[in-house]
């Protein structure tokens, strides 16, 4: 049926009234449609920025442990570092006991060694002025019967100087009253101090002693020690 007929049977005010209500009623269903529409796609935005919001915080909780551990990862180094440093003090602090021990055990328990004289020992260490050391050498008499031993040491400082390999007499460094002799029935310890040659780096020490007794010379012995076996 036509909207002509339509107007002719029902007449033209109530037919455009109708359509007028089926107008309103689609625009009404259209924006009620939009508004819902839009306010789902409010509320899933709404979730969405949540979910960023969660998820950011997430990370930087992440982070920070992360960070954390990484530091917690350097101090265990450093720990492990320190604990290392500390085993390898001891390890040599025992190390340098073990050699007094054995220093005293020949003077007190000769029968523990040959019989005769040695050479123990050699050490130096820095004084606070320049180039200058103060040094100390051990003798020892081994022999179970003590008679005293008297002789003269010859020493020499062994190393290099400006890259070049040189060598020094220790006596020309001590004041001329300083002699390096020994007179003793058990052990001697002798010490002094000198100041070496700028540039002068010694590596070796060579000590030389020749010995007598009653006033017959018993023999000689030559020892090297490495420089700077400094005791603590």
């Amino acid at each position: 049926m036509t909207l002509a007929e339509y107007k002719k049977q029902f007449g033209a005010f109530r037919v455009y009234a109708f359509l007028v209500v089926i107008i309103s009623v689609a625009l009404y269903l259209g924006f009620k449609l939009g508004g819902a529409n839009q306010s789902r796609q409010a509320s899933l935005i709404s979730i969405h920025e949540q979910s960023i919001q969660n998820l950011t915080t997430e990370n930087l909780k992440l982070t920070k442990d992360l960070n954390v551990l990484g530091v917690e990862l350097e101090i265990a180094k450093l720990a492990q570092m320190r604990h290392k440093s500390e085993i390898e003090t001891i390890l040599d602090r025992e190390k340098k006991l073990k050699s007094t021990l054995e220093f005293y055990q020949q003077v007190m328990a000769p029968e523990l060694k040959e019989e005769g004289f040695s050479i123990e020992g050699f050490y130096a260490e820095p004084t606070l002025s320049e180039n200058s050391y103060r040094f100390e050498l051990a003798l020892v008499q081994h022999e179970k019967t003590k008679n005293t031993l008297k002789g003269t040491l010859n020493i020499s400082l062994v190393g290099s100087e400006n890259g070049q390999p040189k060598e020094y007499p220790l006596k020309q460094f001590l004041p001329e009253q300083q002699a390096l002799r020994f007179s003793f029935k058990y052990f001697q310890l002798l010490n002094g101090e000198v100041t070496l040659p700028t540039g002068f780096q010694p590596e070796k020490v060579t000590v030389h002693a020749a010995i007598y007794q009653f006033k017959r010379k018993k023999g000689e012995l030559t020892t090297t020690f490495d420089w700077l076996s400094t005791r603590e």
